[in-house]
Order: C-alpha cells, then sequence, then structure tokens
C-alpha cells in the first residue's frame, strides 16, 4: 500500500502530462487537399494543359489546408509528375512566398498574376500553372502537389527558381510538409 500511495502523485502528473501534450500533438497534424475530392483521384479535364491535342484548360485545382505548426511565415507549393519525360519528371507548378495567414487557393489561381507570392520556374519555363500533358495511351501519370510549410519569410526566397534551386533553398527551413496525389491520363 505504501508503494502505491508514492505512485500516486507520479502517475497524477504523468496524466497530467499526457493531457496537455494531446491538444498540442492534435494542432501539430498539417494536411493539405483539394475541396471535394479524395487522394489519387483523376484530375478533371479542366486542369489538363490548353496546349493542341491535351483536352484541357490549364485550371489549377483549388487547394486548402489548416494552419502550419508554430514558427511558420510562409507556404510553398510544388507540383511534379515523376511519371513524365519518360521517368525524369515534370515540373507542373511551383509557387512559393505564400503568407503564413492564406490557407487556401482558389480554383485557376495558378495562372493569375494576383495569386499572393512568387512564382518559381516549372519545366516549360514559365512561373505559372502548367497542366498535365501525358502521351497519348501512357498508364495514368501521378500528380504530386506539395506543399510546404515554412520558417522563411514571404519575400525571402527570388521569383523564377527551379524546383532543384527551391528544394535546395529551403532546406533546414521546413517545419511541416503535406502532399495529396492525382492522376491524369489520355
Amino acid at each position: 500500500m505504501t508503494r502505491l500511495t508514492s505512485l500516486t502523485p507520479w502517475l497524477a502528473a504523468l496524466a497530467v502530462a499526457f493531457c496537455v501534450q494531446l491538444p498540442a500533438q492534435a494542432h501539430e497534424r498539417f494536411t493539405v487537399n483539394i475541396p471535394g475530392v479524395s487522394d489519387d483521384r483523376l484530375f478533371t479535364a479542366a486542369a489538363a494543359s490548353d496546349a493542341e491535342g491535351c483536352g484541357g484548360h490549364n485550371v489549377s485545382p483549388a487547394l486548402s489546408w489548416n494552419a502550419g505548426p508554430a514558427g511558420t511565415l510562409s507556404y510553398a507549393i510544388v507540383m511534379h509528375d515523376p511519371d513524365g519525360q519518360k521517368g525524369q519528371g515534370v515540373d507542373h507548378w511551383l509557387h512559393y512566398g505564400i503568407k503564413a495567414s492564406t490557407h487556401q487557393i482558389a480554383e485557376g489561381a495558378g495562372t493569375k498574376p494576383t495569386l499572393d507570392g512568387v512564382g518559381g520556374l516549372n519545366s516549360k519555363g514559365t512561373k505559372a500553372y502548367v497542366g498535365p500533358c501525358p502521351p497519348v495511351g501512357d498508364s495514368a501519370h501521378h500528380y504530386i502537389i506539395q506543399l510546404y510549410a515554412l520558417d522563411l519569410a514571404p519575400d525571402a526566397l527570388p521569383a523564377g527558381l527551379t524546383r532543384t534551386q527551391l528544394l535546395e533553398k529551403i532546406k533546414g527551413h521546413v517545419l511541416k510538409n503535406s502532399s495529396v496525389v492525382r492522376r491524369y491520363h489520355r
């Protein structure tokens, strides 16, 4: 009995610690999604490239996310097709310097100069969203949309970085990241 009573304050302290940590851990969950669509679904034709034969209208997907962890000063978005160029990959969208107060991007905003932040260079050499256009007959390509919560100020990075350059510059500054996958084929 003496042993149990000596453990009671310790068990109470442990219980309080768990209660205090649970809400903090729940807050640390960071997720990005395309509203109304579950992960690994096909892009609509509207999201595909508007280049001849691609069948789309170059409409970037809407994105939403919950607040990043404490210390988040900005966000960065990267949309990459690892299946493109016969496995060499294609970068469709890079946008960074997005203010920490932003938690959603409207459908189609990736092609507008009014989008918060600055554009990086996609594989076509432009600073805007370029929709999918895999070769006819290929199996569905995967489009990984990653959102990074960064401890960098929105104006810390110059416009026009490639994906490789962006990933190098944010190394050591990523607080959390989340991704969603879409597919597309013709």
